[in-house]
């Protein structure tokens, strides 16, 4: 599995369209992609990065490199990349594998 995980530090006042961004992608998502095996994305609870002002965080996880080269090239996802920076001061992504990869 590729695993994509990215945390996001909203703007002040930010943090709902954040959310609202975050539903639109999984919405945008939800009539599937081969090789998206979950997709899942919430409020951070915990004090260390909410210390910092990272407020949400979102997991992808794929089958392999060429699923993640879909999801990146999708719709949905490029909505998305395309208002972030207006609702973000911050944001970091970290990609791994895990297991064997498909």
């Amino acid at each position: 599995m590729l695993e994509h995980y990215v945390v996001f530090r909203p703007r002040p006042g930010k943090e709902r369209e954040l959310a609202e961004a975050l539903a639109a992608l999984e919405s945008g998502l939800a009539g599937g992609l081969a090789g998206l095996a979950e997709l899942s994305w919430g409020e951070n609870t915990n004090r260390s990065g909410l210390d910092r002002g990272f407020t949400h965080g979102c997991l992808a996880r794929f089958t392999g490199p060429e699923a993640f080269g879909r999801y990146w090239d999708h719709p949905a996802h490029e909505r998305f990349l395309g208002v972030l920076d207006g609702i973000c001061e911050d944001r970091f992504a970290l990609d791994w594998t895990s297991g064997a990869t498909a």
